[in-house]
């Protein structure tokens, strides 16, 4: 619940960055006469200076290599595992394996969003898997950070740590 609040705080902003820039185009400085007036422009620099600074972001691509020992030519097999549902958003990951006889070697891991995720971002930093065979399980564990943003500004890190079994 307070993930789908956090996400209607950020959509509320930017709504209100919208209107405070479209009302001060047609009607100038006389609409910034209200009571609200220092938090309306504190809000429409913030807005603007996010707006120009987005251009300069390097994405970062939430891509870990486990293993460079395994053969380039085998099959490969993807496993994709939710790690946390939410009425929001979901964590999900990629697993990806070489197949080397009945062995699955992970070779390399993916992880993201899915949603609703205005108003956050998620860093995955590290994952701890091992070769299982193809008819076992594995365990893993998954590092990473869930940022909590507003208006693009990093307000809160909450460090989440998932693990379970690769079926």
């Amino acid at each position: 619940m307070i993930y789908l609040i956090w996400t209607l705080i950020n959509a509320f902003l930017i709504l209100y960055f919208f209107y405070l820039i479209i009302g001060f185009v047609f009607k100038g400085k006389q609409f910034l006469k209200t009571k609200f007036k220092s938090v309306s422009i504190a809000i429409m620099i913030i807005g603007i200076v996010q707006i120009i600074s987005a251009t300069n972001l390097e994405e970062r691509t939430n891509r870990i290599s486990i293993s460079n020992n395994y053969d380039k030519h085998n099959d490969t097999r993807t496993k994709k595992i939710v790690l946390a549902e939410n009425l929001v958003f979901d964590i999900n990951i990629f697993v990806q394996y070489s197949v080397d006889g009945n062995k699955l070697i992970p070779i390399e891991s993916n992880s993201y969003l899915t949603g609703l995720i205005s108003g956050y971002a998620w860093e995955f930093k590290s994952i701890q898997t091992n070769t299982k065979k193809i008819d076992q399980n594995e365990n893993y564990i998954v590092d990473g950070v869930l940022k909590w943003n507003l208006f693009g500004i990093n307000v809160y890190s909450q460090t989440k740590t998932f693990s379970g079994i690769i079926k």
